[in-house]
């Protein structure tokens, strides 16, 4: 096994992100950033790279809910510990048919942008505003800062690639029709 195997393998597996992850984001409440979702009972969501099923910790009321994430690790994680109504979990990459189909209202990409190259997001964000049932849309991802050498340490440790800086987030997001964007302070 090659070293960034071993890397992804450990870094991977669901106990490192239930557990060692928010110890690294220093006790982060994602209660906030979900709770822009204004998710109700008529809502369908769609989690792209659902991971082990953080977003069901927060939303608790929908009409239907989509994950959908390559690792299957990850999903059994949520199959073995989040027995909820209305979950439906898809072991691969979510398609612009996919987005078609499920007709969601709100769509939770957190932690995602950063593991899509700029083609890939822009094809993603593309994709759901085409969505015209869709009200909101969530994404947290890690950022680099010019001179934060301890934050930028750990973005270099990350599994995603595409860290990128604030304004490299936003030119992502520079042809999607935002609304309401909201950025969490760096400093």
């Amino acid at each position: 096994m090659r070293l960034r195997e071993i890397y992804d393998a450990v870094l991977g597996a669901p106990w490192v992100y239930d557990r060692l992850r928010p110890l690294l984001l220093g006790g982060f409440d994602f209660a906030a950033v979900y709770a822009w979702l204004e998710v109700g009972p008529e809502d369908v969501v769609l989690d792209v790279g659902c991971g082990t099923g953080h977003a069901l910790d927060h939303l608790t009321t929908f009409r239907a809910y989509h994950g959908f994430d390559p690792d299957e690790r990850a999903l059994a994680r949520i199959r073995a510990t989040r027995r909820v109504a209305g979950v439906e979990l898809y072991a691969r990459a979510v398609t612009g048919a996919d987005v078609d189909d499920l007709g969601p209202t709100v769509v939770v990409l957190m932690g995602l942008l950063h593991h899509l190259s700029d083609r890939e997001a822009v094809a993603l964000l593309a994709d759901l505003a085409r969505a015209g049932q869709l009200k909101r849309v969530v994404t947290l991802d890690p950022v680099r800062v010019p001179g934060a050498w301890a934050n930028n340490l750990l973005r270099a440790l990350d599994r995603g690639g595409f860290v990128r800086t604030e304004a490299g987030y936003r030119a992502l997001l520079a042809g999607f029709p935002p609304r309401n964007v909201r950025s969490i302070p760096t400093d």
